[in-house]
């Protein structure tokens, strides 16, 4: 026998939110086989995530090779960092549209992402010309500021079709995935 550690999932989810992540699944398969041709094209994925001003070594950058007899290498507590900053980025297939960074020390709220949903559309106006024509699909997660009141009216009024999105779904954000990455690789040291 042999001892093995349980694998983390990030949440446990409940017959009924399986049910309702099937039904966003499907939902948002049936608008690709009616729009196949521009479905892609009608995307515009959007996501927050904090910048910091230092930012620590990485454990895969720290990583070494060592021989089994020389010593272990040390890494000594990490500082703190000078500060951090929300920055909001929305992007399409053809690169970024938006990006939006909070004033410090303040929280994003239902009233400002409804602020930043209308630069969104701004800004995809001045950068993508003709791309409301075919009407917009904003692929974001469940967020409690993307679900409020103010956001969701802000997206009507803006003209977005809504593009549902499973509750605690486990599946990788496109932003977290790619972009936050490179972003942050860029900005390191900087």
């Amino acid at each position: 026998m042999s001892k093995v550690s349980a694998r983390w999932v990030p949440r446990m989810l409940s017959p009924f939110q399986k049910d309702i992540s099937r039904q966003c699944c499907q939902e948002n398969l049936e608008l690709l086989t009616e729009d196949s041709e521009h479905f892609f094209q009608r995307l515009v994925t959007g996501d927050e995530t904090w910048v910091y001003h230092r930012d620590s070594e990485t454990k895969m950058e720290s990583m070494q090779w060592k021989h089994k007899t020389s010593p272990t290498p040390k890494k000594f507590r990490v500082e703190k960092s000078a500060g951090k900053v929300m920055a909001t980025v929305f992007w399409d297939e053809k690169g970024l549209l938006l990006l939006e960074f909070m004033a410090q020390k303040t929280t994003i709220t239902g009233q400002t992402y409804a602020n930043t949903i209308t630069a969104l559309r701004e800004a995809i106006k001045e950068k993508r010309r003709g791309k409301f024509s075919a009407g917009m699909l904003p692929l974001r997660d469940n967020a409690p500021v993307h679900m409020s009141a103010k956001s969701q009216a802000a997206i009507r009024q803006c003209g977005f079709q809504q593009l549902n999105h499973p509750p605690y779904s486990p599946d990788l954000v496109p932003s977290d995935y790619f972009v936050f990455r490179v972003m942050k690789k860029f900005l390191q040291g900087k």
